[in-house]
């Protein structure tokens, strides 16, 4: 706890000390060896029974550890457009104007995003809906790789929990780790393989999870500016424990949903994995491959999940073998309700954080997704201060930020936060 407060408060020297061209120390040669996320899990399903106030990050605090220290550093990230959803570029400190809980705050960093160096963790998904869309997206994924600055480091994890590769900037490392884990995630091999078969426990094991663990232990507050981009299409959210903050109920008549083993399922609810987002720095941009579905009329849903099925059965060469499009009708309603619900989740993900989220509805469109996050994410603003309510209730405070005698702008960014447990 010691070293994450000393780290964030170090943070505003740090930030100044970039604007004025200083470089990083080289980033040491990760492990190439597969690592399994997940320790910090147990504690969102214990705690919420026994232990309100959860410990986070990558040890279990002490009273040694506490120092009691007058105030936070809040940092947020934001975006800045017009009507027209056109970014607007050189804003300075001047032009904004911050409130916290309706008390005004004093700005007191400032800079572009650009300019402060990154760590990312890209999650991408591993489960077989995804299957038509990996090869172009763990391709198009490059494009973060190529775009990466000198003091850039990258961490890649498949969302079964495993860390594939650590932060690095090496990018001939990253470029093979993406092609290797494009393979490792390929279910056509997978199902003839009886040694991955056996070990794979997807269900406990999903998007969710793995982002709750990413931001649990990979981020340890030292970061300079933490970012998580996941591609997953949120399906596996109909498995988490219902609770208030669910974002979209799916019935228990839900095809998918019984399909579902007990043990397999995490002993937590979306409210975790809010609470993990509002405790993080960290801005998480989500990206959605599959057809869209919210917003469209019912028979353009059903109409999408006929096709969405039909594609993902040729795709796996399951149509001829299980006499697929015949059960279509089926799995229709399922297939429309999940797909709701998972969208409905990569949305809230983004918005809790302040990040955005679009969708690869076709493959090829992966390649101008992740050119867009990389263009999006050159162009925030970053801002810092310290609240005027010192007091360390640990409540959940809601952040207004604007921009000075333009309120026709939009501002994209965190609107809220907490203090860690």
């Amino acid at each position: 706890m010691r070293h994450r407060l000393l780290l964030v408060l170090l943070f505003s020297i740090w930030c100044g000390s970039y604007s004025f061209g200083q470089s990083p120390s080289a980033s040491p040669t990760p492990s190439t060896e597969t690592r399994i996320l997940g320790s910090s899990l147990e504690k969102h399903q214990d705690n919420r029974k026994n232990n309100p106030q959860r410990s986070r990050k990558r040890h279990e605090p002490s009273d040694d550890d506490i120092v009691k220290v007058a105030t936070d550093l809040v940092i947020n990230n934001v975006l800045v457009s017009n009507q027209k959803g056109n970014l607007i570029l050189g804003l300075q400190k001047e032009d904004f104007i911050v409130t916290e809980d309706g008390s005004p705050q004093t700005i007191d960093i400032f800079s572009r995003t650009e300019t402060v160096p990154r760590s990312i963790v890209l999650i991408m998904d591993a489960t077989v809906a995804n299957g038509p869309y990996r090869e172009k997206s763990t391709e198009a994924a490059k494009v973060l790789v190529d775009d990466l600055a000198s003091q850039d480091r990258l961490a890649i994890v498949s969302a079964d929990l495993k860390l594939r590769l650590d932060f690095t900037n090496d990018k001939t490392l990253l470029k093979k780790t993406l092609d290797s884990l494009n393979r490792d995630l390929d279910y056509r091999f997978y199902k003839s393989n009886s040694e991955l078969r056996s070990n794979y426990k997807g269900l406990e094991r999903n998007e969710f999870c793995t982002l709750v663990a990413v931001l649990d232990e990979m981020f340890d507050g030292g970061e300079r500016q933490p970012i998580v981009i996941l591609e997953s299409d949120g399906n596996l959210v109909i498995w988490l424990k219902p609770d208030k903050d669910s974002p979209f109920p799916v019935s228990d008549s839900n095809v998918y949903k019984k399909w579902s083993r007990k043990k397999y399922l995490p002993n937590f609810g979306f409210s975790e994995v809010k609470e993990a987002i509002e405790q993080s720095r960290v801005t998480i941009y989500s990206i959605i491959p599959g057809l869209r579905f919210l917003g469209l009329s019912k028979d353009e849903q059903l109409a999408r999940a006929k096709i969405t099925l039909t594609n993902t059965n040729r795709f796996y060469g399951w149509n001829k073998e299980n006499n697929l499009p015949e059960i279509i009708p089926y799995y229709q309603y399922s297939e429309v309700e999940t797909r709701i619900a998972g969208q409905t989740a990569m949305f809230k993900v983004a918005e809790l954080s302040g990040g955005f989220a679009d969708f690869i509805e076709k493959p090829e469109d992966a390649w101008n997704v992740y050119s867009n996050i990389f263009t999006v994410m050159n162009n925030r603003y970053v801002i810092g201060y310290y609240p005027a309510n010192k007091n360390r209730d640990r409540k959940r405070r809601e952040v207004t930020i604007q921009v000075r005698n333009h309120p026709e702008y939009t501002v994209t960014g965190r609107k809220a936060y907490s203090l860690p447990q």
